[in-house]
């Protein structure tokens, strides 16, 4: 009864700091945290105002263990059933999201970032930007929203850049995967390895690719992520190579009956693509049979 309680009294609780009143903070997540997490029905429950209700209790509830957390690499290892948990390739980076399915197909996506700076555990919640295209500017309170399913490290002229690889599902409209990448900036002035997981400065979209066409879309000037739109009914793929310098990208067009431009015709063809980095730039390389 009182472990219910308990449970009930997270559920209720939209915000970190009433979540971290019912758990200890001195220790990973006990019994009644992950009972509350799991109780978070943001996939099935009977209405989208209830699963969004979910996903956002949810989302609390990460916010508030992952501050407690002074090392991502075990923190919630497993992550809660539904939430995607990806580490990056230098293991210095660990993002979490999850998709909470709405009305008409659409979906509410939620995002965290955990990381680790030199001596500072930084904790980065990212609020979604409804709409972006291949040009548009981000940051974490305008995120290009969607599940983060790989994260890659690069080296270039000493400097670590960050890849992410992302996916929006769509049951009715065109659904899409790209390339973001992510900028890094220095922990907030203030911060101290002692503080608890402050927020780093985290941008998305660089102008790190160097090719005029990419999956259907012409640029006149370098877009600052690479979008793969097709079809609600099809899947295509977009993956990192067994080095971290390509991505393989299903090559698609539109589909019979289908329009150039209009991308929920569009389907895998039996092409690959292949994007390399090099000094710095993303290229297209020559079209490879799988």
């Amino acid at each position: 009864m009182l472990r219910a309680l308990a449970v009930a009294l997270l559920l209720s609780a939209c915000t970190e700091a009433t979540a971290r009143g019912f758990f200890s903070t001195t220790s990973s997540p006990d019994s009644t945290w992950w009972a509350a997490a799991q109780a978070c029905r943001f996939r099935d429950d009977s209405t989208a105002a209830l699963r969004l209700a979910h996903g956002q209790r949810l989302d609390s509830l990460l916010t508030a263990v992952l501050r407690l957390s002074s090392d991502p690499l075990t923190a919630l290892n497993p992550a809660p059933e539904g939430v995607l948990r990806v580490m990056s390739s230098d293991k210095k980076v660990v993002a979490y999201s999850f998709a909470v399915p709405l009305s008409s197909g659409d979906y509410a996506f939620f995002g965290q970032v955990h990381a680790q700076m030199g001596p500072i555990t930084t904790l980065t919640p990212l609020t979604p930007s409804p709409t972006f295209d291949a040009f548009t500017e981000g940051d974490a309170n305008h995120w290009p929203s969607g599940l983060i399913y790989s994260l890659q490290a690069t080296t270039y002229r000493r400097t670590t850049r960050y890849h992410a690889l992302m996916f929006r599902p769509h049951a009715q409209q065109a659904q899409q995967k790209w390339v973001e990448p992510w900028v890094f900036g220095r922990p907030l002035r203030g911060s101290s390895a002692g503080a608890e997981c402050p927020p780093l400065p985290l941008y998305f979209g660089a102008r790190v690719f160097a090719l005029k066409d990419f999956a259907g879309e012409h640029f006149n000037s370098p877009p600052k992520r690479l979008l793969l739109r097709y079809a609600p009914e099809v899947s295509a793929s977009m993956r990192f190579g067994k080095s971290g310098n390509e991505i393989l990208v299903d090559e698609v067009a539109p589909m019979r009956h289908g329009r150039a431009g209009d991308f929920r015709t569009y389907g895998p063809t039996l092409a690959v693509d292949r994007l390399l980095f090099e000094r710095g730039k993303w290229t297209l390389q020559p079209v490879e049979n799988p």
